[in-house]
């Protein structure tokens, strides 16, 4: 009981704790990227799995602080996804809202779900590809968000090939990548932000403060690029 009176004491400075600094390859990308100008217009379409599409995910937190920066920004937000989906059920989706609407960028976090089920690594890069070619089409630029930290992918999904495919894809003209991963392994061994570490009662309100510092990390990401 008294270890659940303190938490209750701990949880709400939690969530309003700012959040932790990010590794310096998080904090600006090198392609210029649509502009969100103060009173402008930025249509963003992100699609993804369980941390994009859940309510609570980072999208939210990224909204909220393109607004903030960019005082009478009219931002249009639409999420595509669902939790346990992989790139090509993402790629279908990224395809059917291009062909009804205009955005100007395509923000794509995928990659967990694909190494969970151990797809093969030329087979998600042909499908990588083939979602930039689409949104290239439609004169969008592309924005890759790879894995979030996990200390259970950790010791059981090897990563690496499929941030290496993320990696490569972001190597092409009007493509970046936003380095979740790094950025959520920093937090988790360098701050403590961590649900895996987390006492029982704390765990969904950590996991919550993760997605929130992702999605103001990533606006700061956005907005850092050369006219951006």
């Amino acid at each position: 009981m008294r270890r659940l009176a303190i938490l209750a004491l701990l949880l709400p400075g939690l969530a309003r704790a700012a959040c932790p600094s990010v590794p310096p390859a998080a904090a600006a990308p090198d392609e210029a990227l649509p502009s969100a100008r103060p009173g402008g217009t930025l249509s963003l379409l992100v699609v993804g799995s369980a941390s994009t599409a859940a309510p609570g995910g980072y999208p939210e937190a990224l909204a909220a602080a393109l607004r903030a920066a960019r005082p009478g920004l009219r931002l249009r937000l639409d999420l595509r996804g669902g939790r346990g989906e992989d790139a090509a059920q993402g790629l279908a989706r990224l395809r059917q809202a291009l062909s009804g609407a205009r955005y100007d960028e395509v923000v794509w976090q995928l990659g967990t779900v694909d190494a969970v089920l151990g797809a093969r690594p030329e087979d998600f890069a042909e499908t990588v590809d083939a979602g930039i070619a689409a949104a290239r089409a439609h004169g969008a630029a592309v924005v890759l968000i790879d894995p979030q930290f996990s200390r259970f992918l950790r010791a059981n999904v090897d990563l690496d090939p499929y941030v290496s495919v993320l990696e490569a894809a972001a190597l092409e003209p009007g493509v970046v990548l936003f380095p979740r991963l790094a950025v959520t392994t920093h937090w988790a061994e360098a701050d403590g932000l961590d649900p895996g570490h987390a006492p029982a009662a704390a765990v969904a309100s950590v996991a919550r403060r993760v997605q929130v510092c992702v999605g103001r990390a990533l606006a700061r990401f956005l907005l850092a690029a050369p006219g951006g």
